[in-house]
């Protein structure tokens, strides 16, 4: 019997799904929190948290074992000292990998709001592109093939914020009348705690 290509696709989503809950449970204690980089087309300097908060999509899924998520990095570009602040969203899903689910799940984070305590962070999408920004390459810390990737402009403050709260709600609401509701899955904050206290002091500015 022939395996559609759908079928395959989401085979190797709900594989990596495994892979990176495996990852996480495991622990990633011997290697370091942060990592820095010269991106090898821009020359720009890119500096990443490599233990990402992982976001798990709230709503009950249609069919047992499909979610969305979302995970959460923190990056820095720095291009000849102009520093920019970036959350990168990478999102992946484990429902049927057809065409039109990851360009909704795309759509729907064109806006997000991060519940953070009682403050509400609310981000808008890059309007360009990850080359435009000196990235021509991943800076995902777990690279997972047919993710996408979306960069936040994001201020110093509000990733502080982040780091210091007991726990965050995401909301995607980049479809209007239809937010996407995220929880926590994997916690990062001391990845982003050691990826700020490296950052210069107040040369670091939000990206845009």
């Amino acid at each position: 019997m022939a395996v559609s290509r759908q079928e395959v696709g989401r085979s190797e989503m709900k594989k990596y799904g495994v892979l990176l809950a495996v990852l996480m449970l495991a622990g990633c204690s011997a290697q370091p929190t942060v990592k820095s980089w010269m991106d090898p087309v821009s020359s720009v300097t890119i500096t990443a948290q490599t233990e990402p908060m992982v976001m798990i999509r709230a709503e009950p899924p249609p069919v047992f074992n499909e979610r969305d998520y979302a995970q959460l990095t923190a990056i820095e570009v720095n291009r000849m000292g102009d520093r920019r602040l970036y959350l990168v969203a990478i999102l992946w899903t484990t429902a049927d990998f057809s065409p039109t689910v990851p360009q909704k799940l795309e759509a729907s984070f064109q806006n997000v709001e991060v519940q953070v305590g009682d403050r509400a962070l609310s981000l808008a999408r890059h309007a360009g592109t990850a080359s435009e920004l000196g990235i021509s390459q991943s800076a995902l810390p777990l690279p997972i093939p047919g993710s996408t990737h979306i960069y936040f402009p994001i201020e110093r403050e509000d990733l502080l914020a982040i780091s210091r709260s007991n726990r965050i709600l995401l909301t995607a609401r980049g479809v209007p009348d239809a937010p996407r509701r995220y929880e926590e899955f994997s916690d990062g904050r001391q990845s982003l705690s050691d990826f700020l206290s490296q950052l210069p002091g107040e040369s670091s500015r939000s990206g845009g």
